[in-house]
């Protein structure tokens, strides 16, 4: 791989540590794929933010790299952390692990990252544009930039990505190149009643897409071209949780894809995908560990939850309480909280009985504390990681039910099925 003089002098460590150890892994990576050169980025988000998942080594990792002089060349946003920074000890937050993930924070705000501790920065705290080359990690995030942003990223490990924004560089290969974001698997949805698709639809979408695909690059036609960015989000997230999805195409939405001609550059689909409704029922079932039952927490917020999105939680509860013996919880962005208490959002779910927590994500949260057994979720990228993470049974529902459920509306909770 070809190195500029500058670059070449940071790899021998004439510009200290931090630089020499952020440089020689990032030349060690586009070795590894073929890279030509280095490219400069314009933003990073880095998913090595939780001490729930770099632990020990990677605490003492961020820690060697302050002590050799590390500072951050381009805008970089942290992802989740492992604990909500004010409620922490509410969620039973052992000491000692809290007090880590302290440590982790304080690391990154010396190197100058900005403390957004959200898994969505696309919704609060990016700003990144079409066209611009970035470095992110956190899969959702990846798919999300690539396909709706239409910015350009490849999937980066924890901690490559803090090298990334050390460097201000990445190698150049994969998504970066034209020729590697052609459109390669084609999906056409039939019989469906696209304008009454919520998200959790959208999540079972896109859990089927990305499980077929793998890593290929799928392009969906047939949807409406009015969906929202929350769609679009649990899209997203479902896909890179099911399957490699760093980019998708949604032909008369995504930048790159006004149609599937231009999706497909010029060229013919590897293979063609109809999907109905029984391939999307199918999807949802396999997203819930049992059909039906008594959940003890109702988990909503994977992506976090946007201002919107805690509004219709609000709008639902007002005049309601949750029940005993089963917790509501709400995950989002600081800066999100930070909105919904301003309209008082915050203030109404809290009345009811539920909890909005900023910063974290209960896959991350030491929750054996707790005992949960099942939980009740909206959420495909939750209902697909929970059972192995958290050690829940899971029922993969639409936001309606699992707050019926939270509020004694009903008694039981089904798993979702596609609509009719």
């Amino acid at each position: 791989m070809y190195l500029t003089k500058e670059e070449d002098s940071q790899l021998d460590g004439e510009h200290g540590d931090a630089l020499e150890i952020a440089m020689s892994a990032l030349v060690k990576l586009g070795d590894m794929y073929g890279a030509d050169k280095m490219i400069k980025i314009d933003n990073v988000h880095v998913d090595a933010s939780t001490y729930g998942g770099i632990h020990e080594a990677g605490l003492q990792f961020c820690r060697r790299l302050v002590k050799g002089g590390a500072v951050f060349r381009v805008p970089t946003t942290l992802c989740i952390s492992a604990i909500d920074f004010d409620l922490w000890r509410e969620l039973q937050v052992p000491n000692s692990f809290a007090n880590k993930q302290m440590q982790l924070a304080e690391a990154y705000a010396k190197m100058g990252a900005s403390p957004t501790w959200t898994c969505a920065p696309y919704q609060y705290g990016s700003g990144v544009r079409f066209g611009q080359n970035i470095a992110w990690a956190e899969s959702n995030a990846i798919a999300f930039a690539n396909s709706v942003v239409g910015a350009r990223t490849n999937r980066f490990a924890d901690l490559i990505d803090v090298c990334a924004g050390l460097v201000g560089k990445v190698p150049r290969f994969g998504l970066y190149l034209d020729e590697n974001r052609k459109g390669q698997i084609l999906f056409s949805l039939r019989k469906t009643n696209k304008e009454h698709l919520g998200c959790e639809d959208y999540a079972a979408l896109g859990y089927y897409v990305g499980a077929t695909v793998v890593q290929k690059i799928p392009v969906i036609e047939g949807l409406s071209t009015h969906a929202s960015v929350d769609q679009l989000k649990s899209f997203a997230a479902a896909a890179a949780a099911s399957g490699s999805v760093a980019l998708f195409h949604m032909v008369g939405l995504t930048p790159e894809a006004r149609t599937v001609k231009e999706a497909l550059r010029n060229d013919v689909a590897e293979e063609t995908v109809s999907i109905g409704n029984e391939e999307l029922k199918d999807s949802c079932m396999k997203l819930s560990t049992i059909r039906e039952g008594r959940p003890d927490c109702i988990f909503l917020g994977c992506p976090h939850y946007s201002v919107e999105e805690i509004g219709e939680v609000v709008a639902f509860l007002k005049g309601r309480k949750v029940r005993k013996n089963v917790q509501l919880w709400l995950f989002t962005s600081r800066l999100a909280k930070t909105l919904a208490k301003g309209t008082g959002y915050v203030e109404t779910i809290e009345a009811s009985g539920g909890k909005v927590l900023a910063d974290t994500c209960p896959l991350h949260l030491p929750l054996q504390r707790w005992n949960f057994q099942t939980m009740a979720t909206n959420s495909a990228k939750m209902a697909h990681y929970a059972p192995s993470v958290i050690e829940t049974d899971v029922l993969f529902a639409n936001t309606r039910e699992c707050l019926e459920y939270a509020t004694g509306g009903i008694e039981r909770v089904m798993a979702r099925s596609w609509p009719k």
